[in-house]
């Protein structure tokens, strides 16, 4: 037995192997979770939430200092956005829990 480069412990032996070239497109068969969420309940996400943007140039960048203010492009009015993966799940309001910013969800977007 010796040990592998990559340091996983010993090879006892190594073969090649030919794969076979498939048509990627319609699958038959069973669905991977065939409508059972309840696998995933448990995994994390990680959300986001944009509160706005601003664009600026390269100077004025460079010219920001403590205390500068950069305003954001949404009216204090409007509701924030909840992103999954960069994509909009929810919209809601600013809030305070405990010493924490927090979201009320208002709207939830139609997916397509």
């Amino acid at each position: 037995m010796t040990k592998d480069s990559v340091g996983h412990g010993a090879v006892q032996q190594a073969q090649r192997i030919e794969l076979e070239e498939i048509s990627v497109g319609a699958v038959e068969g069973r669905s991977l979770f065939d409508a059972n969420l309840q696998l995933i309940q448990g995994v994390k996400v990680a959300l986001e939430v944009s509160v706005g943007n601003a664009q600026i140039t390269v100077g004025e960048l460079f010219a920001l200092k403590e205390k500068s203010i950069l305003p954001l492009n949404k009216l204090t009015a409007e509701p924030v956005d909840v992103l999954l993966d960069g994509k909009v799940v929810a919209r809601g309001e600013l809030v305070v829990v405990d010493d924490c910013f927090g979201v009320s969800i208002t709207q939830i977007p139609r997916q397509p």
